[in-house]
């Protein structure tokens, strides 16, 4: 059934191009005779006000007349076949042949690439969000409205660039931590948040910016473990890995046996040494 549809209408909007051109309908053609007596109505008025004189005038006034001569001249073969205002019987079936190859072609690439078989089916149920994450965004709303009142709460943007993390909108992400740095510009926990920010939104790519934040948590405070991590991983991404896995192993030395993110280091720095050892094993 939706193939005889189809085949209508292609043929529906066949026919709504092709008729007026298959009725020859003639409009008035100008031949600029109209212009010419323009131009000399106005050469005559300012011949009047003295703005040329005799002889330019009579010049002028020939080399019109010389047009409109020219103008009124016989039409060639094809447009005296045609008449006037109508087009020639091969453009007119060349148009007709492309609006009907032009309906054909959309069928067959509807037929191709459409799915026609989804026409009245109902779309399949959104599935519900979780009750536990539609209280999450609901906090986060209210955070966010209480910001725009009160944005002097560095540890709420703080929180809520957290939850942007979590969320994976790491671009909000970095603008609640920029805020946060706006109200407390001497936290390099919230400089490491940025970055990382910045790090994740770049897909694990070391942009500038994220180096930047990363290095300026450092100048705060050069203990701070993530931005260490992150700082080896810039290293190591700018092609200087020995100094790289220095500094992996620098932090697991220092880092204690229940420290949280200790497997976080391990898995990077074993996936780090086995690329360094893949890409220093010769060619067989």
């Amino acid at each position: 059934m939706i193939w005889i549809l189809i085949a209508l209408m292609a043929c529906v909007v066949v026919l709504a191009l092709i008729v007026p051109v298959l009725r020859g309908v003639a409009g008035p053609v100008s031949d600029g005779r109209g212009a010419f007596a323009g131009q000399l109505a106005e050469l005559k008025r300012d011949h009047e006000l003295g703005f040329i004189d005799e002889d330019a005038a009579r010049q002028a006034e020939l080399d019109i007349r010389r047009r409109i001569s020219q103008a009124g001249a016989v039409p060639t073969d094809d447009a005296a076949r045609s008449g006037p205002g109508v087009a020639s019987k091969t453009l007119r079936h060349g148009l007709v042949a492309g609006a009907g190859g032009c309906a054909i072609v959309a069928v067959a690439l509807y037929m191709a690439l459409g799915s026609p078989y989804l026409v009245g089916m109902r779309p399949a149920p959104a599935p519900e969000m979780p009750e536990e994450l539609r209280e999450i965004l609901a906090e986060l709303d209210n955070l966010r409205a209480e910001l725009a009142n009160r944005p002097d709460n560095p540890q709420g943007w703080a929180v809520l660039g957290q939850a942007q993390i979590q969320l994976g909108r790491y671009g909000e992400a970095a603008i609640a931590f920029e805020n946060a740095i706006n109200w407390e510009p001497a936290s390099a926990f919230l400089f490491a948040s940025l970055g990382q920010a910045r790090l994740f939104e770049a897909g694990g790519e070391m942009t500038p910016a994220a180096r930047e934040a990363f290095a300026r948590a450092l100048d705060l405070d050069p203990g701070d473990v993530r931005a260490r991590f992150f700082m080896a991983e810039a290293q190591y991404q700018a092609g200087d890995r020995e100094r790289a896995l220095d500094a992996w192993r620098a932090i697991l030395t220092e880092a204690g046996p229940d420290a949280a993110y200790r497997s976080m280091v391990e898995d990077r720095l074993r996936a780090a040494e086995a690329e360094a050892g893949t890409a220093e094993t010769p060619d067989r």
